[in-house]
C-alpha cells in the first residue's frame, strides 16, 4: 500500500530535453538501447541518430561462427553478438563497421555488427592473384577500402580503391614494386611504407601523383610494427618497437612522431610527447579519438593489446606518452581483437 500522502509519478511525461540530456550522458550503448525500451515517450524522445560517441569496445569473432564477443573496457563487461553471417575474414573497423569477406578471395562487405546492416561493395574487375585490403573513413565521414593487390607473377604489385557511393572500384596508375609493409589513407593521401627502406611515399588519392617523399623515423627496423593517424589536419606516426607487438616479452615502448610538411621538399617525422587532447587505439590498425567526445577516455594516451606470457589470453593496457607509464586495464580478452565503435545508426550506401 502507498504511504498517505504520497504522489504516483509518470514517468513517461518526463519533457524531451530531459530525456535527451539523460540518454546522452549515458556511458554505455547497451544502457541506451534499455533506455530507450522503456516507454513509447522514452523513444521517441532519444532517436539513435543523437546518440553520443561511446567508448570503443574490444570486437573478438573466431572464423566461421557468427558469434562475435564484444569486450567493453569502460564497464568491464562481455557482450555476445549474433552476427547474420559468419565473419572469416575480418579486415578491419571504422565507423561502427566491419569489413569482412566470407573467404579471402570472395568481394569484400561492410556490416554493423550492432543492427545488421550490410554494405555491399562492387566486384573487382582486375585481374589479381593475391590482395589485401584496409578500411579508413575520409574527411566527408565517407568508408574508403583499399585494395592492393598483385598478379599472377607475384611481381607487380598495385593499388585499387573504392569509396562509398561508387559503382565501381578505381585503380591508380602506379606499380609499387613489391608488397608495402604498410599502407594508410590520410588527407585524401595514400601513405605507403616501403618495406625495406622504411621511407614513405605519399601518393594523391584523385591523381595519382607523388605527393612527397618522408624519410624513414629513426631507428627504423623491419622488425617494429608501424602505424598512421590523422586528427585536425596533424598527420602521427606509431611505432611499436620490436620485438613483436602480441607477444609475451613486448618491452612495450611506443615512440610517437608527428609529420613536419612544412619544410618544401624535405618533409620529415619529429618525436612528440603529446599529442594533445587525443588518444590511440592499436590493433592491427589505429584509431585516434579526441577524448572530450568520449566518455572514460584518458588524454594523450595509447590503448593496446599484450600477449600474457602463457598465450592464454591477452591484457589490454594504456600507456600515458608523455611519462611512459604504464596501466593495466582490468579486462583481459581470449586474443587480440579490433577496437570498434559501437553506433546504431545505418549509413546509406549512395
Amino acid at each position: 500500500m502507498r504511504a498517505k500522502g504520497t504522489l504516483e509519478r509518470d514517468w513517461s511525461s518526463l519533457l524531451p530535453e530531459v530525456l535527451n540530456f539523460i540518454a546522452k550522458n549515458l556511458s554505455e550503448i547497451s544502457d541506451f538501447v534499455r533506455f530507450r525500451a522503456v516507454c513509447k515517450a522514452w523513444r521517441f524522445s532519444t532517436p539513435i541518430t543523437d546518440l553520443s560517441p561511446k567508448f570503443p569496445w574490444i570486437l573478438v569473432y573466431e572464423s566461421n561462427k557468427q558469434d562475435l564477443e564484444c569486450y567493453s573496457i569502460l564497464s568491464n563487461k562481455l557482450y555476445i553478438i549474433h552476427a547474420p553471417k559468419c565473419l572469416n575474414c575480418l579486415w578491419g573497423t571504422s565507423g561502427g563497421y566491419a569489413l569482412d569477406s566470407l573467404t579471402k578471395q570472395d568481394k569484400p562487405f561492410l556490416l554493423n555488427p550492432l543492427n545488421n546492416h550490410e554494405i555491399h561493395l562492387p566486384d573487382i574487375d582486375f585481374n589479381y592473384y593475391y590482395r589485401e585490403f584496409y578500411l579508413w573513413k575520409n574527411q566527408m565521414e565517407k568508408f574508403v577500402v583499399c585494395c592492393v593487390y598483385c598478379d599472377p607473377s607475384w611481381i607487380r604489385w598495385k593499388l585499387g580503391f573504392w569509396q562509398l557511393g561508387q559503382n565501381n572500384w578505381c585503380q591508380l596508375n602506379i606499380e609499387l614494386g613489391s608488397l608495402p609493409r604498410w599502407i594508410f589513407y590520410l588527407k585524401n593521401m595514400f601513405f605507403i611504407v616501403e618495406r625495406e627502406t622504411g621511407v614513405t611515399k605519399a601518393i594523391d588519392m584523385d591523381t595519382g601523383t607523388l605527393v612527397y617523399v618522408i624519410p624513414p623515423a629513426e631507428e627504423y627496423s623491419t622488425e617494429d610494427d608501424q602505424y598512421m593517424a590523422e586528427a585536425s589536419g596533424d598527420i602521427f606516426r606509431v611505432i611499436v618497437r620490436s620485438p613483436g607487438f602480441y607477444f609475451s616479452q613486448f618491452s612495450e615502448r611506443i615512440d610517437v612522431y608527428q609529420l613536419d610538411a612544412d619544410k618544401i621538399g624535405s618533409p620529415c617525422w619529429v618525436k612528440v610527447t603529446s599529442i594533445g587532447n587525443r588518444a590511440l587505439f592499436i590493433d592491427w590498425h589505429i584509431l585516434i579519438l579526441t577524448a572530450n567526445d568520449f566518455t572514460g577516455i584518458k588524454r594523450n594516451s595509447i590503448y593496446f593489446f599484450v600477449y600474457k606470457e602463457d598465450h592464454t589470453e591477452c591484457d589490454v593496457k594504456r600507456m600515458d606518452i608523455e611519462t611512459g607509464a604504464v596501466e593495466h586495464l582490468p579486462r583481459s580478452i581470449k586474443k587480440p581483437g579490433y577496437w570498434f565503435v559501437p553506433d546504431l545508426c545505418e549509413i546509406s550506401a549512395h
